[in-house]
């Protein structure tokens, strides 16, 4: 926000007048910019006028509104996952009210709404952004206190560290990179997007990319479903003689039954919705295929029961799981869910026989891999703050365009009104000579301008000059 202390005023030679708004700070600076302007032609009587103080925000921002594995319990998180549909409605909810785009990465660690605000004088503050998504899900606002709020350089920050697996429950996982780019191309595809975040999460994923190839960090990297299959070996011995349910067919169930087979195991039974994917997965893995209605036999069938799908509502509830384990007669029923929101309810784990481990329940697995890499966070830290910094040099700077722009073609047409009426007093007789000196000329001024106004704005860093001078050189 800015603190208006004065306004600057200037009158033309067509006699009309301009007042702009600047903070105190800023006059010294946006004298110093108006220094390299002709004297007479273009600038006369400029002063300062004492000004009541009020607040703008002229710049472009960008913000995030999230929540992640380290702020909320998984019972909070479940209630924020996203799908595309969701998406879809949510976002143009934000660009009602000033959002320029947005995209929502939604995993089952983490939701994060990214978004640029456009220029506008008051623009949507966090808790506005909280509000509107509270809204949205119908929840109450006492889940506020498991949020953060973040802007511009803070933001891209984060995301360069979630892009890299160093924000990720399992440092240095790779599933991450595809979450991102899936966030990414549902805001293209639904013309959700602005071009401050595009470039956000390019460079986001190129950063992550620098730093699994010039680093150790995904070397020995545990994934979530990595995690799920050491636990069930501690908790059951002789793993690969136990069968094995697993119930959806995505990414994160292959990725189980890699981890499953190095562990020697063989007996798989796999169910999903889309039983062709269930097909197609299984015979990479020479595993049987169950079918959804037949979940009840399949848990009298199975030790284990790993779960990954989507689905918003439970898949086992207690009265399914207390009937099954009537039929066990006593013979221990593990589940690892490793969906949210969860697939099984949380009231199944207190039946007896029953042990019932969520994605949250996996922690102390990932910490004890976790020391073998701490030395290259240093080193990825390095890189992060170097290509943060790169990015929001392009970011800051870009606020100036339209400036430059203006500058340029209020310029250019100064000097054509110039050499037109020199043509029409006919006080020029070699035309082409008189237009390429005015083009110099006025090449050089513009050159000369744009140059000051970068030094005065630290190329943009300094959001309250940058908002100055925009006002300045603002177009009617």
């Amino acid at each position: 926000m800015l603190a208006i202390d004065f306004i600057v005023t200037f009158s033309t030679e067509d006699g009309s007048s301009q007042l702009f708004p600047v903070p105190t700070p800023a006059v010294n600076s946006t004298l110093a910019i108006l220094n390299v302007l002709p004297t007479s032609d273009l600038l006369q009587n400029l002063f300062l006028i004492s000004l009541p103080k009020k607040h703008y925000r002229y710049h472009k921002m960008l913000g995030l509104l999230g929540l992640n594995h380290k702020s909320a319990p998984i019972e909070v998180r479940e209630r924020f996952v996203f799908c595309e549909e969701d998406i879809k409605r949510f976002i143009p909810l934000l660009q009602l009210n000033g959002v320029s785009g947005a995209i929502v990465l939604s995993t089952c660690n983490r939701t994060e709404i990214y978004y640029e605000m456009n220029e506008i004088l008051v623009p949507l503050s966090g808790p506005d952004i909280e509000n509107l998504l509270f809204n949205f899900r119908k929840v109450d606002r006492e889940v506020r206190k498991y949020f953060y709020h973040k802007e511009n350089e803070v933001v891209a920050s984060h995301l360069f560290h979630v892009g890299s697996g160093l924000d990720s429950m399992a440092l240095g996982e790779y599933q991450i990179v595809g979450q991102i780019k899936t966030a990414l191309q549902i805001s293209k595809t639904n013309k959700l997007i602005s071009c401050g975040l595009n470039k956000l999460f390019d460079d986001a994923l190129k950063a992550g990319k620098q730093v699994r190839t010039d680093t150790a960090l995904n070397k020995g990297a545990v994934s979530i479903s990595y995690a799920g299959v050491e636990l069930a070996s501690k908790k059951l011995h002789h793993l690969n003689t136990h069968p094995v349910l697993l119930v959806g067919a995505g990414q994160t169930s292959e990725l189980t039954l890699l981890n499953l087979v190095k562990k020697n195991c063989s007996l798989f039974t796999i169910v999903n919705r889309t039983k062709e994917k269930a097909e197609e997965l299984a015979a990479k893995y020479h595993a049987k295929v169950g079918e959804m209605d037949d979940l009840e036999e399949l848990l009298c069938l199975n030790d284990i029961v790993i779960t990954s799908t989507a689905s918003k509502r439970p898949l086992f509830d207690l009265e399914l799981v207390k009937s099954v384990m009537l039929k066990r007669a006593g013979k221990p029923l593990f589940f690892i869910d490793l969906s949210v929101p969860r697939n099984v309810a949380m009231e199944v784990g207190a039946l007896e026989h029953v042990h019932l481990y969520d994605v949250d329940a996996l922690n102390h697995v990932i910490e004890n891999n976790l020391e073998k890499r701490k030395g290259e966070i240093f080193l990825a830290e390095q890189m992060i703050e170097a290509s943060v910094a790169e990015f929001m040099k392009w970011f800051n700077i870009r606020a100036l365009a339209p400036t430059f722009k203006t500058i340029s073609i209020s310029f250019q047409e100064a000097s054509k009104n110039v050499l037109d009426g020199l043509i029409k007093n006919k006080e020029v007789e070699d035309y082409e000579k008189a237009l390429e000196y005015g083009d110099l000329i006025t090449k050089k001024l513009i050159g000369m301008m744009i140059e000051n106004i970068k030094a005065a704005t630290d190329n943009g860093c300094n959001r309250e000059f940058t908002s100055v001078v925009n006002q300045l050189f603002a177009q009617n």
